[in-house]
This record gives structure tokens, sequence and C-alpha cells, in this order.
């Protein structure tokens, strides 16, 4: 097997990243800290990439080979730093929630309650525009968002040649309606994300969109607080730049006490 000790010690992490006892409220800034030093080994020869213009936005064929030499690069950071996940640990990871997809798939692990989501990041690059340099930092975009589902960076894998990136998530407990479309926007107003075009809603660094009541990307959790699951992010700006903006920005007020919700689950 390629994934050694540096996996396990992701995978414990991951167990105390979303469990452990905290004393005090993390800052983004230290949030934002280790979610960067979970891919610190992936982040060497990375260049920023240009984002906002037409003549920015890469061709088919331009990204296709672009993620091609991306995949290749992550593949071999990954092995040689104990972060490359086979098939058959994969299939550990608990009960299969649903059948393997373009995007990705997802696992339970009831004992852990954690969600595995083995997931394509060039999937929906459509939508998205991703650049392939920028894949690997797109889910601590999504944790500087919504903290409160934020993942977990556990390693890298393959499926037919293809990039995986392998990540945990809280699972949500939610026997409510979905939430109103009201109250999504509500929501993402409080963090500065205003209407940015039909169904979607940013800033000038970043947009996000399929979260409305017809998606299952928002859930309305047991304790009332909403649960951004998994949104499409649009980067307008190179990542470290986004990432940036996100840790020094104040929200107008705390949306649905979300600090309050993290700290609750490191406390389980």
């Amino acid at each position: 097997m390629s994934n050694g000790t540096r996996l396990e010690q992701n995978i414990n992490e991951s167990n105390r990243h979303h469990g452990g006892d905290l004393y005090q409220k993390p800052t983004k800034r230290e949030m934002a800290d280790l979610d960067r030093g979970d891919i610190r080994v992936f982040e060497k020869g990375v260049h920023d990439q240009p984002y906002g213009g037409p003549e920015d936005v890469q061709t088919t064929l331009e990204q296709t080979r672009a993620e091609q030499v991306e995949t290749k690069r992550l593949f071999d950071i990954a092995k040689e730093n104990g972060l490359f996940i086979d098939r058959e640990t994969i299939d550990k990871f608990g009960d299969k929630l649903c059948t393997k997809t373009g995007e990705c798939e997802i696992f339970y692990n009831e004992k852990e309650s954690l969600i595995y989501k083995v997931k394509d990041p060039f999937a929906k690059w459509v939508i998205k525009e991703l650049h392939a340099e920028d894949a690997i930092y797109e889910h601590i975009i999504h944790n500087l968002l919504f903290p409160n589902t934020r993942y977990k960076f556990i390693g890298i894998a393959e499926d037919e040649g293809n990039l995986r990136i392998v990540l945990t998530q809280p699972y949500i407990s939610s026997t409510n309606a979905h939430p109103t479309d009201e109250e999504i926007i509500s929501h993402l107003k409080t963090l500065g994300l205003e209407p940015d075009g039909p169904y979607f809603y940013g800033n000038e660094y970043v947009t996000v969109t399929d979260i409305g009541t017809a998606s299952d990307n928002v859930l309305k959790g047991d304790d009332g607080e909403l649960y951004f699951i998994d949104p499409i992010i649009k980067l307008k700006k190179p990542a470290k730049e986004v990432i940036e903006f996100l840790v020094n920005f104040t929200p107008k007020e705390e949306p649905l006490s979300w600090w309050k919700s993290l700290l609750k689950r490191f406390k389980h």
C-alpha cells in the first residue's frame, strides 16, 4: 500500500479536528493555517493563476492539459510523502451512501460520525472555471466560508488515472425541512455574498452557487443552524488571494452563531 504513517496521522488528526477538546475560540487565521499545514507539501512550485478577464478563461484543451500536469504533480508528491490512498483503504472508510458519480464518492463512518468524500476537483469545471493548480485549495476556501461543515484533507487518490482529493466532513443530523431560499440568502448576506448573477451569490473574490432549495447542498440541522454541505465555489482571483481576503473578512454579524456550532463540534 502506498499510504503510510503520514496518512494515518491525517486520519487521526481528522478525528481530533472534528471532535477534540477546544478551550478557546480559534481565529480564522489559525484555522486556515491548520488547513494549509495539511497540504503544505503540495504548495511547492505552485504559481498564482490569473482570473477575472475573458482572456484568463482557459479553453477545454488548455484545461485538460493543465489537469494532466497537475494530476501527475499531486500524485508524485502524495506518493513521496505517504499521502497517496489506495482503493483498499477507500473501501474501508465506511458505508457507501451513493454510487460513484462524476463528482465524488461518499462514505459514512458511523463510529467516527464522519463523512468521507473522494472528490474529483475538476468536476463542473465549466461552472467553476477553476485553474488546475488551485484545486488543492478549494476545501480551505469552503472552510473559511462555511466553518460548521469544514473539510479535513486526508490525502490524494486515483480513479482510472484521474485525480481524487480525499476529505472528511462532520456528519450533520437533520430531520428538518430544507431551509427556505430567504433563510439561505439572509445567511449568505452576512458573509458578504450578494446576488451575483442568476443563481450565484458572491463578491469581488469568490462566488457560490448550487445552494437553493432545489439542491440538497444546504441543510437545516436539528439545532436550527444552516449547514452548507457542498456548494459549488467559483474563484474570481487566485486561491491564495481569496484565502487571505476571507481570513481578514469580518461578517456583518455572526451568521446563526456559527462559531458556537463549530466549538460544539470540537467538544463532542
